[in-house]
């Protein structure tokens, strides 16, 4: 038997296999209400087992990985929550993101089709898939996660917001963004534009929101070019321009926005970008980009030298920028530029 000279470790495609499995750990833990059972004070390994009618040596194996990973902390007998677990793992966090947590179960996920896709089967993107009510909702509930803290974070820093009036939140779902702007600029309104069945979502959703009189929903075919209105010294767009940066119309759009502004008007952009902060991030960036082509959609990065050269050319300068962190989910650049 020839024993073969090894020029890397095994360990290392082991280890990455392995990790696949967390998803599925996390995901039995939330069933199991490990952390809502946590979430009141800190338990011992057989209160937890006994409160959640769970087996002890199970219940201990399992509550052993989530120390490893972070979710719990364990003093002798003692389980506690982690700060990880209590912001995103119980249900009563205004930043929970169960949902979002279990659709990495392993059960059904983005790259079923992949074998498929590779030879041409791709799925046909559908641009509805955000209409439902329930879709509108994780999104909020997803941006509450740090990516509404960072837009916000940004926005403030710059002066000229705390002077705009009238604001176009394009493609802005259900107005999450919109109203954190709002709390923040008292002399703001905002007219959020997206699909008829979105706005509509938004207008049931938000009603009870404090605010809901100074924003306007606008319900409008994007793909049709209709109109979105004009007069905006603020125009904010998030997660939407990635389509016509990959089918080169992009300028066209924005020049659109612009002849939409007032002169002198801020534009912000939020998007993946086509820069990460570390090693971590590149794979991250690769697995979101085959998602996206996996389900029919051309791309989801925005490449900070192609949203510039646009928006030059489309008239605006003056150009402030935030590059991503390991703070956010995902390699998020931070754009603002000025009409000129």
């Amino acid at each position: 038997m020839n024993v073969p000279t090894l020029q890397a470790p095994y360990s290392t495609i082991n280890n990455l296999l392995y990790l696949s499995y967390l998803p599925k750990v996390i995901n039995a833990a939330v069933e199991a209400q490990f952390f809502e059972i946590l979430s009141g004070k800190p338990r011992s390994f057989d209160d937890i087992s006994q409160k959640a009618g769970t087996k002890k040596p199970v219940t201990k194996a399992i509550l052993g990985v989530l120390e490893k990973i972070g979710l719990i902390s364990t003093t002798d007998d003692t389980c506690s929550l982690t700060p990880l677990a209590s912001d995103y793992l119980v249900a009563g966090s205004e930043a929970n993101q169960l949902a979002a947590i279990g659709k990495f179960s392993g059960s059904s996920g983005p790259f079923d089709n992949l074998a498929g896709a590779l030879k041409g089967e791709a799925s046909r993107f559908d641009e509805k898939m955000w209409s439902s009510k329930e879709a509108c909702m994780n999104m909020e509930q997803g941006m509450k996660a740090g990516g509404l803290q960072n837009v916000l974070a940004f926005i403030k820093a710059l002066p000229e917001f705390f002077r705009c009036t009238k604001m176009c939140d394009f493609a802005g779902n259900i107005g999450y963004y919109s109203y954190v702007f709002l709390q923040e600029n008292p002399n703001l309104e905002s007219h959020v534009y997206d699909l008829p069945a979105v706005c509509e979502n938004a207008r049931e959703l938000k009603q009870n929101e404090p605010d809901f009189d100074r924003v306007t929903y606008h319900g409008i075919d994007i793909k049709k070019g209709d109109s979105f209105g004009d007069g905006y010294d603020f125009f904010y767009t998030s997660h939407f321009l990635y389509e016509y940066g990959a089918n080169g119309s992009l300028v066209d759009f924005l020049k659109r926005v612009n002849a939409a502004m007032k002169p002198g008007g801020l534009l912000v952009s939020n998007h993946v970008c086509d820069k990460a902060c570390d090693r971590e991030s590149e794979i991250i960036l690769a697995l979101i980009e085959l998602q996206t082509r996996v389900m029919g959609y051309p791309t989801h990065a925005l490449p900070e030298q192609t949203l510039k050269q646009a928006l030059t050319e489309a008239g605006f300068d003056n150009f402030t920028t935030q590059l991503p962190d390991e703070n956010n989910a995902f390699p998020t650049l931070l754009l603002a530029a000025r009409k000129s």
